[in-house]
């Protein structure tokens, strides 16, 4: 009855290959997952492709830092200047940066360099003795709070009976974004 193209194959074939193209891109396909979560408790992490990961091993004791490369069953690749693969077993501490300390931090040291660097030139253009006590009460305490704040921006979770590093054969999505 129906000769050459019919009507109903077309948007059948459309259909077709638009749920093959579905299927083949990576958000539908299964993806691993890292979660480092706190035994009993509430709290999670999770880690996917591409995402900054901070690690501490246990032979030989190094610190590496770059991107997930590779997420496997035993092990992982991280992407630093060259792919180093790195075992489960052999991670000892796993670090989490705090970026909005970080930042505080970074902003506080800044206006204390610029508040010593104004007083400076205010003592200067008037011939006055450059460093006064009254530097050091303005500014020191800023330099201090900004130190501060950039170191405790780094949280270490040493990972065995508390801390324990999962790898999910599924992609997760927390509610949070992160």
């Amino acid at each position: 009855m129906f000769r050459g193209n019919s009507p109903v194959r077309a948007p059948f074939v459309g259909l077709v290959l638009w749920i093959l193209i579905m299927l083949l891109t990576s958000d539908c396909l299964a993806q691993n997952s890292l979660m480092l979560e706190k035994v009993g408790r509430g709290r999670k992490f999770f880690f996917h492709t591409e995402d900054k990961f901070m690690l501490r091993t246990v032979r030989p004791d190094t610190f590496l830092s770059g991107h997930i490369w590779d997420i496997a069953q035993k092990n992982m690749v991280l992407q630093t200047y060259i792919p180093i693969t790195v075992q489960y077993d052999n991670i000892r501490y796993v670090y989490r940066d705090h970026k909005h300390l970080k930042k505080i931090g970074v902003y506080f040291c800044i206006f204390s360099g610029v508040t010593f660097g104004v007083i400076s030139i205010n003592h200067l253009l008037n011939n006055e003795q450059v460093f006064t006590p009254d530097m050091a009460y303005l500014t020191l305490p800023f330099l201090g709070v900004g130190i501060l704040s950039i170191s405790c921006s780094r949280e270490r979770f040493k990972l065995g009976y508390k801390w324990k590093l999962k790898v999910m054969d599924m992609p997760v999505f927390p509610i949070d974004g992160r």
